[in-house]
């Protein structure tokens, strides 16, 4: 179990830096937060990158994640606006928070860790339990690479990159287990360390089906886009088509 969390801080301190200049959604998440005037609940929070974004904006927060290492590398974070963002150990996967909220985000694919459809329908039924009316949702789900390219399934990619004076490095491999499974193996070091590895598991939601289990939940105003651009937001249509990460907009 030691070995267990220490490698899961690893990865978490790895992740900090891996995705702390992805700021693509950073926009979308801004837009939404101006139109209702509540708190905010990030449900995935990670390592606190949107979190940061919102507490720097001057929005109350709440961020939940199940990785308690990725939580302690968060609160480190957070600490300039722990006035007025909070952390909390949560999965939406087995109960509802008892506070409401005006918006609601699931980032950076955190639905897609969800891999059972009845998983989703649980934790789409508890978000909702927990959301004002008016209020809205956004979720951010990704699109496989080997769905998309499939020549690259199992080939390993080497990448290298300088984040905050620190070098890391990465191989990555990605596969599709069935036609909507993908697992991703990550080798990674920081600053020449020694390497670890990372495995995960994500399920490609298509967004028919995304959109189906919103409603089932009680979403209306359901609204499909990609590259994080609001203004592109409509409701999803047959001729429609992911080629890369897409996001889906609902409201209560």
């Amino acid at each position: 179990m030691q070995i267990r969390h220490s490698a899961e801080r690893q990865y978490a301190e790895f992740h900090s830096l891996f995705a702390a200049d992805f700021r693509k959604d950073l926009s979308l998440y801004l837009d939404l937060a101006a139109k209702f005037p509540g708190p905010i609940l990030e449900v995935g929070c990670a390592t606190g990158r949107v979190l940061a974004r919102l507490g720097e904006a001057g929005y109350e927060a709440l961020g939940v994640d199940v990785s308690r290492p990725m939580l302690e590398v968060a609160r480190r974070r957070l600490e300039p606006w722990q006035d007025r963002v909070r952390l909390a150990d949560f999965d939406f996967r087995n109960s509802a928070l008892f506070e409401k909220f005006d918006v609601v985000f699931a980032t950076l694919y955190a639905f897609n860790q969800l891999i059972d459809v009845e998983e989703q329908r649980l934790f789409l039924r508890h978000i909702t339990r927990c959301m004002k009316s008016p209020g809205v949702l956004a979720l951010d789900c990704f699109c496989p690479l080997p769905m998309l390219r499939p020549e690259t399934s199992g080939q390993w990619r080497e990448i290298e990159r300088t984040v905050k004076g620190h070098v890391l490095t990465v191989r990555d491999k990605r596969e599709m287990l069935t036609p909507l499974l993908e697992r991703r193996t990550q080798v990674f070091s920081i600053d020449g360390g020694p390497p670890a590895e990372h495995v995960a598991h994500r399920r490609y939601v298509p967004p028919q089906q995304a959109e189906q289990l919103l409603a089932e939940a009680g979403f209306e105003n359901i609204r499909y886009l990609q590259d994080y651009d609001l203004s592109n937001a409509k409701p999803y249509g047959e001729g429609d088509r992911p080629t890369g990460p897409y996001q889906l907009v609902a409201e209560r």
